[in-house]
C-alpha cells in the first residue's frame, strides 16, 4: 500500500538539504516501519521557493528519485499571500487565541483556496485507487474535501498539529472562510486532534455554525461520514532513550556541565513565537530570583531559541524584546563569576539537545497556546533528574498531569513552581517521571501513527459498506420482482415531505398528492402511511385518498375507504400527565423549544433552539426520561430534533404487521428516522426497505433525502405503465 503524505513543506528544503526537526523528524521512526513492510512513501508539499517554470520537469524528477518527495509549484506571489497571509496572519493567531494579531482578508483567503487546488492537481496527478492519502495540519483545510470531490472511494485522514479553538473564537473568521474550512476538512475518513477538547471544540463549532450534528463523534456531510477523535501525537521514545544513556550523551552533558560549574540547570527550548510565551518566562525567572535570593549563583537559566519567520517585523520586535530582557537580567543580577542566563539564538541538533536535557533540573515549557508540545515529551525520556514545569494551556498537560502545571499568565505562580521544581526531592522527581515515561512510551509517535491509519482504513470500509446501501431512485433494485400486489408504506415527515421548523407546515404538496393517487389508479397498488402524526393531521390531508392510515406510531388506524378511527391497543395513560409537566419545564428553559401533545404520546421539538442548547438539553432530557421509565407505561426515544415519549404497546413495526395482509407481495417500506427501524425488522426479509438520510440502519437501501422518494414514484409508475401497456 502507497502512502501519500501531504504537509504544507517538504522534509527536505528546496535544495534537497534535510529540514531539521518538524512532522519529517517526528514520523521518521514510523515511516521506516511502513516501507519495511514492502509499502512505498511518497511525500507532497511546497518546496519552500518558487521554481521557474522551465525547470519544474527536471527539478520535480531529481526530487521525486532521490528524496522521494513531489513538489507542489507554487508561484512566489501566491505562496506569500497563502503562507505568510492567509495561514499566519489570520489562522495560526487565531487558532492560538491571539486574536488581536488577525487580519481578516479576502484576498490572502482566495490565494489559500488557490494554494489549496493546487496541492489537489499535484496529488490527483499521482494519486493510484488504493492509496493512502494522509494530509497535515491548518495550511490545507480544504484539501479534503476537493480530493473527496475528485476521488469518491479516496482513503484519507487529516491531522491538525495545533489546538482547535472553542466556538467562540472560531466564529470570528468571517462565514465564508469558517464555512468552507470546516465543509473541507469534513472530506476526510478521519480528522484527528492532539486531545479531546480540540475535538469538542471542533464538533461544537460544526454544530453552531453549520448545524451539523454528531453521533458519538462520527459527522455525516454529503453522503460521507466522517470519524472525529483525539490522537495525542508521541515521540521516538526508544531513539532519545537509547541516545540519552549512551557514553557519548553522557560525555557532552558532563562538559556541560563542568561549563556551568555545576550549578543547577533550568532549560527552556522554544521556537521564536508569540505563543510560545518566552519573554514571560523571563519575566518569572526574574521574579524567582527577586523572591529566592539564596538561589543566586547556584543556578543558570538556558535560553534556546530557535529562529523563526525573521523577516516579519512582529517577529524582530519580539526578539528585541527577548534580548533587551536578558541583558537587563544579567545585568541586574549577574556578578563577574556568574551569568543568571545563557542565551542562544540558535537551533541545535539531536546529538547536543538530548545531552542538554539530561543535564536539565528544571524544563520550562510554559507557551501560552500550544497544539502538543513535544519538547516536554522529549525533555522527560532523556532527563537524568529533572522535573517538568508545563503550561496547562499545552495539549501535552493532558497527558502529563503528573509535571508541575502552571498557569503562563500567572507570574507568581510561574516563579514559585520553578522554586518548587528545583528544591523538590528526587525520589519525589523519579517518581513522577516515571509514571510520565511509562505513559510516553506506550503511545510512541509510532504508535500514534499506526492507531491514526487502523482507524483511517476502518473508518474508510464502514464508508463503502454505507456508500453501498446508498442508491438511486431510478435503480432497477428498486423495482416489483414479480407479478404480485404491491403494498408500499411511507412514514411521512422526512420521507413523504421534508422537515420544517413547525411540524403544522410540513403539509403534502400538491405534487405528491396526485403521484399517489395516480400511484392508486393501478389495481395492484395498496398504499400505508405509518406516522407520528396524530389522527386529525392525516385524516385532514389523505382523507380523499384510498390508504391505510396509521396515527402515533401504531395507536390508530383507518383502512382504506373507512371513516372510523381503530385503537390498535389499550391504555390507561397514567404517566402521561407528569411527563408533560416534566417536557413542560424543558420548554420553559430552551427558548424556541414547545411540546406537542397527541393522545397516546408527547413529542417535546427543539428544530427551533439554540442546536448547542438544544442539543444538550435533549441529551439531559433524555438521559432522565430513560432512568424513570422503567416500570412505568411509556417508552422514550430521540428522534430528529425530537424526544419522543409514547406509550408501551405502540410502534410502527407492529402496526404494519397488523395491517399487511397474508398474501403474496410485493412490500416496499420508506422511512427516516429510529421508529421506522422496527418496521424494517418487523417485516418480511423479501420486503424492500429504504431508509431516508444518514444515520446508520438495517434497512436495504438508502435515499439521501425526501425528494428522491418522489422520484420513486414517478419511475414505478412508468414502470408499471409500460409494462401494462406492453401486455395490451
Amino acid at each position: 500500500m502507497r502512502l501519500i503524505l501531504v504537509s504544507n513543506r517538504l522534509p527536505v528544503q528546496w535544495d534537497g538539504t534535510p529540514n531539521v526537526g518538524g512532522l519529517a523528524t517526528g514520523l521518521s521512526s514510523f515511516l521506516s516501519h511502513w516501507k519495511s513492510l514492502g509499502n512505498e512513501v511518497v511525500w507532497v508539499g511546497w518546496p519552500g521557493k518558487s521554481i521557474p517554470e522551465k525547470e519544474q520537469k527536471s527539478y520535480a524528477k531529481k526530487m521525486r528519485e532521490e528524496h522521494g518527495t513531489i513538489p507542489v509549484f507554487l508561484k512566489q506571489k501566491l505562496a506569500d499571500s497563502f503562507y505568510n497571509g492567509f495561514c499566519n496572519k489570520t489562522l495560526w493567531p487565531l487558532f492560538h487565541y491571539f486574536t488581536a494579531h488577525c487580519e481578516y482578508s479576502d484576498t490572502t483567503f482566495d490565494s489559500y483556496e488557490e494554494a489549496n487546488i493546487e496541492f489537489a492537481k499535484t496529488v490527483e496527478a499521482i494519486y493510484e485507487p488504493g492509496d493512502w492519502v494522509w494530509v497535515h495540519d491548518y495550511h490545507l483545510f480544504l484539501l479534503p474535501g476537493i480530493l473527496r470531490n475528485l476521488f469518491p472511494n479516496i482513503t484519507l485522514s487529516f491531522f491538525l498539529h495545533i489546538p482547535f479553538p472553542t466556538f467562540e473564537i472560531f466564529r470570528l473568521l468571517p462565514e465564508r472562510f469558517r464555512t468552507k474550512i470546516l465543509t473541507g476538512v469534513l472530506g476526510a475518513d478521519l480528522i484527528g486532534f492532539h486531545t479531546q477538547s480540540y475535538t469538542q471544540y471542533f464538533l461544537r463549532s460544526l454544530l453552531r455554525c453549520l448545524g451539523i450534528e454528531n453521533e458519538r463523534g462520527i459527522i455525516y456531510y454529503k453522503n460521507h461520514l466522517t470519524k472525529t477523535g483525539a490522537y495525542p501525537m508521541g515521540i521516538n521514545v526508544e531513539n532519545f532513550i537509547k541516545y540519552s544513556n549512551s557514553k557519548e550523551c553522557d560525555t557532552i552533558a558532563n562538559e556541560i556541565n563542568k561549563n556551568h560549574k555545576n550549578l543547577k540547570q533550568i532549560l527552556s527550548v522554544d521556537r521564536l513565537d508569540y505563543t510560545k510565551g518566552v519573554l514571560q518566562r523571563l519575566n518569572a525567572f526574574e521574579l524567582f530570583l527577586k523572591k529566592n535570593p539564596n538561589w543566586l549563583k547556584k543556578c543558570k537559566f538556558v535560553l534556546v531559541l530557535v529562529p523563526s519567520r525573521t523577516d516579519v517585523s512582529s517577529y524582530q520586535s519580539m526578539k528585541k524584546a527577548i534580548d533587551e530582557k536578558v541583558g537587563a537580567i544579567n545585568g541586574s543580577f549577574g556578578t563577574l563569576d556568574w551569568t543568571p542566563i545563557l542565551y542562544q539564538y540558535k537551533g541545535f541538533p539531536f546529538e547536543e539537545l538530548v545531552p542538554l536535557y539530561k543535564n536539565t533540573h528544571v524544563m520550562l515549557v510554559t507557551p501560552f497556546r500550544d497544539g502538543m508540545n513535544l519538547v516536554a515529551k522529549e525533555f522527560l525520556v532523556s532527563q537524568n533528574g529533572g522535573m517538568l514545569v508545563l503550561s496547562e494551556m499545552a495539549g501535552a498537560s493532558a497527558e502529563l498531569p503528573e509535571a508541575i502545571l502552571v498557569n503562563p499568565n500567572d507570574l507568581n505562580g510561574m516563579a514559585n513552581a520553578i522554586r518548587e521544581a528545583i528544591e523538590m526531592e528526587e525520589k519525589e522527581i523519579h517518581l513522577r517521571n516515571q509514571i510520565m515515561i511509562n505513559r510516553l512510551s506506550e503511545n510512541s509517535v509510532m504508535e500514534w501513527a499506526k492507531k491514526i491509519f487502523t482507524d483511517t482504513e476502518e473508518h474508510a470500509k464502514k464508508n463503502l459498506t454505507f456508500q453501498t446501501k446508498s442508491i438511486s431512485p431510478s435503480s432497477h433494485l428498486l423495482l416489483p420482482i414479480n407479478n404480485h400486489p404491491i403494498f408500499i408504506i411511507f412514514d411521512y415527515d422526512g420521507t413523504l415531505v421534508p422537515f420544517e421548523s413547525l411540524p403544522h407546515l410540513a403539509v403534502p404538496k400538491k405534487e405528491l398528492l396526485e403521484s399517489l393517487e395516480t400511484l392508486l389508479k393501478i389495481p395492484t397498488i395498496s398504499l400505508a402511511i405509518i406516522s407520528g402524526r396524530d389522527r386529525k393531521f392525516l385524516e385532514t390531508h389523505f382523507q380523499s385518498l384510498p390508504i391505510h392510515l396509521v396515527a402515533e406510531h401504531g395507536a390508530w388506524h383507518r383502512a382504506p375507504y373507512g371513516e372510523k378511527w381503530n385503537s390498535l391497543f389499550t391504555s390507561n395513560l397514567d404517566w402521561k400527565e407528569q411527563i408533560k409537566s416534566h417536557l413542560d419545564e424543558f420548554t420553559k428553559r430552551v427558548p424556541g423549544s414547545f411540546t406537542e401533545e397527541k393522545e397516546f404520546s408527547l413529542v417535546w421539538h427543539f428544530r427551533n433552539a439554540d442546536p448547542d442548547i438544544g442539543l444538550n438539553a435533549a441529551r439531559e432530557m433524555l438521559d432522565e426520561l430513560s432512568q424513570i421509565s422503567s416500570n412505568t407505561g411509556f417508552f422514550v426515544q430521540r428522534g430528529n430534533k425530537i424526544i419522543e415519549v409514547r406509550e408501551y404497546g405502540t410502534g410502527k413495526g407492529k402496526a404494519a404487521k397488523q395491517i399487511l395482509p397474508n398474501a403474496e407481495l410485493n412490500v416496499f417500506v420508506f422511512g427516516d428516522d429510529t421508529t421506522d427501524e422496527d418496521m424494517f425488522r418487523e417485516l418480511p426479509d423479501s420486503a424492500i426497505s429504504v431508509k431516508i438520510g444518514k444515520s446508520e440502519t438495517i434497512a436495504k437501501y438508502r435515499f439521501n433525502q425526501p425528494s428522491e422518494v418522489q422520484i420513486w414514484i414517478h419511475n414505478l409508475i412508468s414502470h408499471l405503465t409500460r409494462n401494462t401497456n406492453e401486455k395490451s
